[in-house]
Parts: C-alpha cells; structure tokens; sequence
C-alpha cells in the first residue's frame, strides 16, 4: 500500500494509495515531512484496521490485505516484499474482480495452467504458495472458502536455466575476463569493473559485496571480513548477514590487494568518503550501484569479449566456486569461504564441473583403464 510524503508549498502532505493505484486519503497541511509521515501511517493503520474480509471479497482483495497484514510488517528485505507486491499484478490479470468463495478447483487450475505458459517453474510455485497463504488467512478470519490451492498441480512450460547455464564453463574465459575488467579500471568512470572483478574473485555475494567498507579489508592480512549485506534493489542496509554462517574472514589473492589499494587512492584524492560513508564500491557519479545495473555491465562486458553464457551478477559466485572445484581446492574450504553450513549446499549446486576438468577426468579414466 503506496504512502507518499512530499511537500506542498510551504507545507507537507500525504497521500495513500491502494495497491491498484486507487486514491483512499489524502491531508495536507503540515509542518515537517515526520509529522506527515506519522499522520500517514496512522491513516494506513486505520484503513487496515477497516478492511475486513466478506463473501463478496475477490482474491485480489484478499491477498492485498494479506500482504499488508503479513508481507509490509515483516523483516523480509525489500527486494523480497517486491517480489510478492509485484504478484498484484499477475493475480489482476488473470483472477480480475472474481469473487474468492466462488473460485472453484477446476478454474483455479485452468488459471495456474494459462499462467504456466509464460513462467518458470520458481515464479508458479511461489505465487501459488503466496496465493495459498492469502486464502488461510481468510479462512483463519472465518471467511467461508475453501483452499482451492489444495492439490493443484502446477505446470510451468518455461524451461529453468542449466546449470552451466549460470556461470563461464571456461578456466580460459574466467581468465580473459579477469584481464579485460583490469585493463578497464578506472574510478572516474566507473566502479563497475573494480566490483565485478571482486566477487568473481571472492565469491561474494552482490549484498555483501556492497555493504563492504575499507574497515573490513585487511590488506597485510590479504583478507576480506563480511558479516553485512546491503539490499541491492533498495541499497538499504538490512544490519545483519544472510545467514549465521556468512559471517567469514575470506583470502584473497595479490591482485585483488593491489586493486583494492589502487581503488583506494583514487577515493582518497576524490575526496568521496565523507559522501560514500567509507563504502568501497561506491561510484563516484552514481553512488552504490543497483543489481540491474550490475547485471547490464557485466552483460556488456561478456558481450565485448564474446564470452558465454551471458551471466548475471550471481553468475560471478557460481563461477568463483567452479573455479576453485576445478583447481581442487578442499570443498570443506570452499564451503567456508562462501559462507554455507557444510559441503552439503556445494555438492548439491556446483556437483556439475568445468569444461577443462571434465576432460581431465575423462583422460583420467582412459588411463586408468587402458592395460586392462
């Protein structure tokens, strides 16, 4: 539910929304944007507190109030509330104005079979699971409906992504990549290839990446210390790390220290730390870059040197454990230096190898078999 703040004149207003973008209320009038702000969030308060569910409730309206209700308060990130407000618009689509307690079986699987069409199978299973939440929510507000969600089979026709689909399946393209990013270094345009060049170096994710000061580099150490993210859609700082286990001391090798170094200096006769509050991967135009923005550049990038698949920025992660996998790095290391519990996670997403060690196993086995 959409509440805006601005000024009018010498004085603030607010203004709330419904998530269709209907007008509910509006008041002007007063002296600071806080007292706005309280104003307004008193008003959505009381607008929630008016909204109660009926038999002529439609599930679009059911699973607004859900969302309020549920989704708004809660300590998810704001990239993660965005993935279900963006559900709004799916579930208007496709459902429109029917009314929840006359939605049969048999129409709502017709509708998740339409939907299937056009997605992959993550996106299905997650509107129907929030789809799902939203109805028991109903039925908790005694709301005569049945849970028509019950037994659906889910059919989505878009095909996921392959595995080697997700990071380079090249030691020699890893390498020229690496390269390319160095040799286009340069702070005044752009922090792009100093951030990209890190996380295929590290294997950290773009939320840790970002949320990196120089506090937490130890270049005599040669070490990276994360236990922090910042959320990439909202660069806001969700103050704790994804998991107890992503807090971690990370090595990194001589060239990522003497990048960081350089980067270093050029911040300092930039002059930027009192705008970027000590942040390493702070652009000096642009401030912290944005996860779609990361991913256009490292599109960009791929593209110049005609490398394969077209990642995205996750893609560095992946790529830095297949990395390590093919240089037979201990698994149980690599595990640490990602920040996963145990082997478990590295074994079910990374089993898959790289194109050269996949040969070299091969070659390996033709060895080992050819005197018998």
């Amino acid at each position: 539910m959409p509440l805006r703040v601005f000024r009018r004149g010498k004085n603030w207003e607010y203004r709330l929304k419904d998530s269709k973008g209907n007008h509910i209320v509006s008041k002007s009038g007063f002296v600071s944007e806080k007292e706005a702000t309280l104003a307004g969030k008193e008003a959505e308060l009381e607008y929630l507190k008016g909204t109660r569910f009926d038999n002529s409730s439609t599930l679009y309206d059911i699973y607004q109030k859900w969302y309020n209700l549920e989704i708004l308060p809660s300590n998810r990130t704001e990239q993660t509330k965005l993935k279900y407000k963006k559900f709004f618009k799916k579930i208007d689509e496709y459902f429109g104005n029917m009314v929840a307690s006359k939605i049969k079986y048999s129409q709502y699987q017709e509708i998740m079979n339409k939907i299937g069409l056009t997605v992959g199978p993550d996106y299905l299973s997650r509107l129907n699971s929030s789809i799902r939440s939203a109805i028991q929510l109903a039925r908790r507000d005694l709301l005569n409906i049945n849970d028509f969600t019950s037994g659906v089979k889910l059919h989505a026709q878009k095909v996921p992504k392959k595995p080697e689909d997700k990071y380079i399946t090249s030691l020699s393209d890893y390498q020229n990549i690496l390269i390319y990013l160095k040799s286009i270094m340069n702070y005044q345009k752009s922090i792009m290839p100093y951030l990209i060049f890190t996380m295929f170096k590290t294997g950290l994710r773009v939320g840790e990446a970002l949320a990196l000061t120089w506090n937490e580099i130890d270049f005599d150490k040669k070490t990276i210390n994360t236990f922090k993210r910042i959320d990439s859609a909202s660069h806001t700082d969700t103050g704790k790390p994804k998991t107890p286990y992503s807090i971690r001391e990370i090595p990194v090798s001589d060239d990522v220290v003497q990048i960081l170094k350089k980067l270093h200096q050029e911040q300092i006769k930039s002059n930027i730390f009192s705008l970027s509050n000590n942040l390493i991967f702070f652009d000096i135009r642009y401030g912290l870059p944005t996860n779609n923005g990361i991913n256009k550049a490292l599109k960009n990038y791929l593209t110049e040197l005609n490398i394969t698949p077209l990642i995205v920025s996750t893609g560095c992660r992946h790529t830095y454990a297949c990395v390590l996998l093919a240089k037979k790095v201990d698994i149980a290391v690599i595990a640490k230096n990602m920040g996963h519990k145990n082997i478990q996670r590295i074994i079910d997403t990374y089993g898959h190898v790289l194109k050269e060690l996949h040969e070299e196993e091969n070659e390996a086995t033709r060895k080992a078999l050819q005197d018998f």
